[in-house]
């Protein structure tokens, strides 16, 4: 299996193998050389981190039309059958529309995440049947209604926080792009339409990841990879990685976040578009400074930089028309963030906050808190402008719905706790015990 896997799977490296099967490097070399592992448990451990079949799947029942979902959504993470894959999509939808789920129905450990990023890796490309008995004739024109509706929801959630329209995007989901993936539609716009559907999974993850619903949010972007796929758009799934990336490092797992990144490059490849390479640079960048791996930080930096100075509108899918200066900018504020390197982090964020455009409220909020906090490192020197700054920041995120913004704010806080007595702190903790934006 790890000999296939080195064969197939460009730049996959033995140290990335041995973090999948929970191993030492080292075994994985003896392995590799045919000389094997001898404690069974080590064997079944690793197989499974790899990948490989040891029972028989699960089979995913199709949910009836408002049927009541179940409480517990079990669910391969990549499926390279497409009625399989759209079955599952609709037990999510609808168990989510009904309010049927748990976070903890829907965790999935770390060790097996490696699945399906493997078969993303390697499935061969996916042959999409329409159904012929459908009632549902799938044109162009509904593939641009779903696109356009995204357009809408990605507007929402970059002013207003993935929590304010959550709910609706789901229902879109539910009751509009689920009778298309089970209706009849020639090859290209059947590629076209699951290519749409994955953007559409995407941004509901991404709303669900911001209100702070994390498991949901990732099986989510799991789902997107699928769709992606079935679409046969690499780059989108690339995206959807990245997406599991920018996640996994807010939540603390920055190797996995590294992993994600890398995965999605070693997918893509040569089909990356420049601000696609751009977007993966930034997001490995983002958990080498998490890691403290600085030099691997700045190599990753200068690897976005580049890629984006490279970038022109013609070649680009639209859906990377947010990743701009602005969004540049701010990948270097949180990485000298969390480097600990202040001034910079400072600089950085200054222009982010400037070049950003005005709807773009969640964006703003962050650069201008990741600028506060900066503010704090090296011994509080400059306290109040820091404490000046975040509530400055705060009062203009307004009632913004957004869990990761919270965080923010709880960081800042936390920052905040060694000069509780001084004049700069009390007056920002009461200003900011009646801001609306921490009532939710």
């Amino acid at each position: 299996m790890i000999q296939f896997l080195r064969r197939r799977v460009k730049n996959l490296s033995q140290e990335a193998l041995a973090r999948m099967c929970g191993v030492a490097a080292s075994t994985i070399t003896r392995a590799e050389a045919g000389k094997g592992l001898t404690d069974r448990r080590k064997i079944h451990k690793a197989l499974q981190g790899l990948g490989a079949p040891l029972e028989a799947p699960r089979p995913v029942a199709a949910v009836r039309r408002n049927a009541p979902a179940p409480s517990n959504v079990t669910a391969e993470l990549f499926l390279e059958s497409p009625k399989q894959a759209v079955e599952q999509a609709e037990t999510l939808w609808g168990a989510d529309l009904g309010q049927h789920l748990s976070e903890r129905s829907l965790h999935t450990p770390a060790e097996q995440l490696s699945t399906p990023l493997l078969r993303w890796l390697v499935a061969p490309p996916a042959v999409l049947e329409s159904t012929p008995d459908s009632p549902t004739n799938v044109t162009e024109d509904d593939v641009h209604a779903i696109t356009r509706a995204c357009d809408l929801f990605e507007t929402l959630d970059h002013e207003f926080g993935g929590g304010h329209a959550r709910t609706a995007a789901v229902q879109y989901l539910n009751s509009e792009i689920a009778p298309l993936l089970r209706g009849r539609f020639a090859p290209v716009v059947g590629r076209a339409l699951f290519s749409a559907s994955a953007r559409f999974a995407a941004k509901t993850g991404a709303m669900a990841y911001d209100a702070g619903l994390h498991d949901l949010g990732r099986r989510y972007f799991f789902q997107a990879l699928n769709l992606a796929h079935l679409g046969a758009d690499r780059l989108f799934g690339a995206k959807a990685l990245g997406l599991l990336s920018h996640q996994a490092n807010f939540l603390g797992d920055f190797r996995s976040a590294v992993d994600f990144a890398r995965t999605a490059k070693t997918g893509v490849g040569s089909r990356a578009t420049p601000k696609v390479q751009a977007m993966l640079a930034a997001m490995e960048a983002r958990g080498l400074a998490s890691l403290g791996e600085e030099r691997a930080c700045t190599r990753a930096l200068t690897e976005m930089e580049y890629a984006f100075s490279r970038g022109g509108t013609g070649q680009e899918p639209a859906w990377m028309g947010y990743f701009d200066a602005s969004e540049i900018a701010d990948e270097f504020a949180h990485c000298f963030h969390d480097l600990g390197r202040g001034a910079l982090a400072i600089e950085h964020a200054q222009r982010s906050v400037a070049l950003a455009p005005a709807s773009f409220r969640r964006s703003r909020t962050f650069a201008g808190l990741v600028q506060a906090d900066a503010h704090l490192m090296e011994g509080g020197r400059d306290l109040e402008a820091a404490c000046t700054l975040a509530e400055q920041t705060i009062a203009h995120a307004s009632r913004l719905r957004s869990a990761r913004v919270r965080s923010y704010i709880a960081r800042f806080q936390k920052g905040l706790e060694p000069y509780a007595r001084a004049r700069p702190v009390r007056e920002f903790r009461s200003a900011l015990a009646g801001s609306p934006l921490l009532q939710r």
